[in-house]
């Protein structure tokens, strides 16, 4: 923000730490990381999010198979109403 000087200090050593930690940190939880200093989530559309999150968490060893099931379902769920939505507009 414009004339928060605390506010772009907060941002500057958040960010730092974050790319320091990431450095650090597991393979996995460095992508989040990554992902997150690219653009973050409050700033994304939240079905392509989503869709990035499940990628990230396929692969997460600690991950809980039917949550990640769970996830795929009501991704896959949605984009079905999408394209179907889609294909009435184009009639």
């Amino acid at each position: 923000m414009p004339n928060e000087p605390i506010l772009d200090e907060a941002l500057a050593f958040t960010k730092a730490f974050l790319e320091s930690s990431a450095v650090k940190s597991f393979p996995n939880f460095a992508k989040h990381i990554s992902s997150a200093l690219e653009q973050p989530v409050h700033k994304g559309i939240p079905r392509l999010e989503a869709r990035k999150y499940i990628d990230l968490y396929e692969v997460d060893e600690s991950r809980n198979e039917t949550v990640l099931e769970l996830a795929k379902l009501d991704f896959n769920r949605v984009q079905l109403l999408h394209q179907e939505e889609l294909s009435q507009f184009s009639k």
